[in-house]
């Protein structure tokens, strides 16, 4: 937002979202809410979270406001660290670092919408760009998930290896490969590799095959043979379009032929 004449805002009933205000050029701004008051330079930011009533004053200024829903908010925090509620109060940048951090942050998103216009068809990129900066409020700004331990899988299993599991877990009858896995994670394809066999002794597409292979097992299982259910048709659902080797994959597993399954 850019405003060239001096202004008074009173925002009576605070915003809907939380939202982080940068001055990057102009007169400095001052922001009211309650007993506190801030004055931002060109290049300082603070962080309005939302029903949170204030008032803001400027006399020519460059803004720029980026909102968040609170919710994507607080569930992305939920993936970080074992907490259900994220606080978060009217406050500038843990550090002048952290301020520089939130600024090359929104810089970086700012590039990718400006340059990707397919944006509104790729959800995975969308939805990494929205955990980018969720992920940079919470390490820029004081709030309450600061001093909590990451959260845990069980057995201890990491947080990136955590969320490569529930991708797959989610995403089994979809056409997912290794680097929308990786994606997930937040790791290399590499690194995702050496999370898998270090953890579990396996990689992560024989998991997403296993995982595959027991849905096919719980198809056919609930299957009724005489609605034209078929051990090629649960087959191809999940994926294994040999059916020779599926059916000696699936004996080996679960002890029987995927028609007696079937039939029983």
């Amino acid at each position: 937002m850019a405003h060239s004449m001096a202004v008074t805002v009173d925002v009576f009933d605070g915003l809907r979202n939380l939202s982080v205000v940068q001055q990057r050029e102009g007169n400095p701004i001052q922001v009211v809410t309650g007993p506190e008051s801030v004055n931002l330079g060109a290049g300082d930011c603070f962080l309005l979270p939302p029903g949170r009533p204030y008032q803001a004053a400027w006399n020519s200024v460059g803004v720029s406001v980026t909102t968040l829903g609170f919710e994507n908010l607080q569930r992305d925090a939920a993936w970080m660290v074992d907490y259900e509620k994220v606080d978060v109060d009217f406050t500038r940048p843990i550090t002048p670092a952290a301020g520089r951090h939130w600024s090359e942050t929104i810089g970086y998103v700012e590039r990718v919408v400006s340059i990707s216009p397919m944006l509104d068809e790729a959800p995975l990129a969308r939805r990494e760009l929205g955990w980018l900066v969720n992920s940079a409020v919470l390490a820029c700004f004081p709030n309450s998930t600061l001093d909590k331990e990451p959260a845990s899988y069980a057995g201890d299993t990491p947080q990136p290896l955590r969320r490569a599991l529930e991708f797959i877990d989610e995403h089994a009858g979809e056409p997912i490969s290794l680097n929308e896995i990786a994606v997930a994670a937040r790791l290399s394809p590499r690194g995702l590799q050496a999370a898998f066999r270090r953890h579990l002794d396996t990689t992560p597409l024989s998991h997403l095959r296993s995982v595959r292979m027991q849905r096919a097992h719980r198809d056919l299982q609930n299957a009724e043979s005489q609605a034209g259910s078929s051990v090629a048709a649960v087959a191809a659902r999940w994926g294994f379009t040999h059916l020779g080797r599926f059916a000696t994959d699936y004996r080996r597993r679960f002890g029987v032929y995927p028609r007696q399954t079937l039939r029983s």
